[in-house]
């Protein structure tokens, strides 16, 4: 039997059960040794007057007293006949044996208020059972209610074992997975909200912008050569979006947990070398030279497609704020408990000050010299790269230098 409340009501109805049964003995002890000490005072006042009138009948009155005499049966018919003729015989109404009907009463007065007793004492264990068993039946009622209101501090505190324990444990559980889902319905509503108006706020400038250049354009004295300008414009301000809506949905994808990376042991040298071969014609524009010295083989678990888009960002931020003619660093360092990649660029580099909201979408620094970009890059990279569980973390001093550091831990 499991149900502990079950077993604490079945213990005290086995106690008081005990407790009813040496009562009851004890009653009945009582009302024997009464019988017997009063029938020991009757026989011997009849003993000792017999005794005293027939004093040489003695030793025969005391064989019939302890049921030693030999003719008793035919003494003990006389005897109920000379009983008989003083109105004592068989039938005669209890009540008229006062000695006998003294006791017998007082006998089934015990018994009787001995069952009131215990019938309350059963009585009262029940209803304190089911009183506190409905008791914390209300409690969890209310702390329900308190829910649907929105009450997520309620504390239902049960400490025992036993059926109402497990309800009260399934209830807070089921308490924190409510409050966790509201929370993160309140979140994603939060994110839809910041996500509608970033992109509200990103693709105003580039419409705006078309929008003049289309309104120009339709000025017929405009030169050919003018207009020609003006749709390359609005073809870079086109692309711009293309690139921006891409990115934006990219990391609102992968804060969502929409995108599912698949994650196997691969070669995190190859990754790299992919992503730079994507940017041969980039670091070519900008002169800019790359330090790798890579090794044969680094197996990091990641997903390539994404993990290359990720050091794609990364690797095009260093370009960018690189002056012509510098060079760009790449290290890795693997350990048996973690790998680490480090791209180091030293351009403009990054104030103090700015360097905790590097990853923050649509900042830019304030003196940073790519007037065009949306800050979208370093925010999709942190996402993708934190996506795999692991660490990016950025040092630089202005003038001087930018270190991105990526850590796979390998635990």
């Amino acid at each position: 039997m499991k149900n502990t409340e079950l077993k604490g009501y079945v213990a005290i109805l086995a106690v008081l059960l005990a407790l009813f049964t040496i009562y009851q003995f004890m009653i009945h002890q009582l009302f024997y040794d009464h019988l017997k000490n009063d029938s020991i005072n009757t026989w011997g006042e009849i003993t000792a007057r017999l005794v005293e009138q027939n004093p040489e009948n003695e030793a025969e009155i005391m064989k019939v007293l302890t049921s030693h005499s030999t003719d008793s049966s035919k003494y003990q018919e006389e005897g109920i006949d000379i009983l008989r003729q003083y109105g004592l015989y068989e039938n005669l109404e209890l009540s008229l044996f006062p000695q006998l009907n003294n006791h017998i009463f007082n006998h089934n007065q015990s018994i009787y208020w001995g069952l009131v007793c215990f019938a309350c004492m059963f009585l009262l264990a029940g209803y304190m059972q089911h009183k506190m068993i409905f008791n914390k039946i209300r409690q969890l009622t209310s702390a329900a209610k308190k829910i649907i209101d929105g009450d997520y501090t309620v504390v239902i505190n049960e400490n025992k074992e036993g059926d109402l324990a497990k309800l009260a444990i399934a209830f807070r559980s089921m308490k924190d997975i409510i409050r966790k889902s509201m929370h993160d319905l309140r979140e994603e509503k939060t994110f839809l909200v910041q996500m509608l108006q970033d992109i509200s706020h990103q693709l105003k400038t580039p419409l705006s912008t078309i929008s003049v250049y289309n309104e120009m354009m339709l000025n017929e004295s405009l030169p050919r050569q003018q207009q020609v300008q003006l749709l390359q414009n609005n073809d870079s301000q086109i692309s711009r979006m293309h690139l921006l809506i891409q990115n934006l949905l990219r990391v609102a994808k992968i804060d969502a947990r929409a995108i599912s990376f698949e994650k196997e042991p691969a070669n995190l040298v190859e990754t790299i070398d992919n992503a730079l071969d994507r940017l041969d014609s980039m670091t070519a524009d900008h002169h800019i030279s790359i330090d790798w010295n890579a090794p044969k083989e680094v197996v990091v678990a990641h997903d390539k497609l994404w993990m290359q888009e990720a050091l794609l960002n990364l690797l095009k931020n260093a370009i960018e704020h690189s002056e012509p003619g510098n060079k760009i660093k790449i290290t890795i360092e693997d350990t048996p408990i973690y790998t680490e990649l480090m791209i180091l660029d030293f351009g403009e580099g990054i104030a103090a000050e700015e360097l905790p909201h590097i990853f923050e979408r649509f900042y830019k620094a304030s003196g940073s010299k790519k007037h065009d970009s949306v800050g979208i890059g370093l925010a999709l990279a942190k996402s993708i790269i934190e996506a795999h569980q692991a660490l990016i973390k950025v040092e630089s001093e202005r003038y001087a230098y930018t270190k991105f550091k990526v850590t796979f831990i390998k635990f």
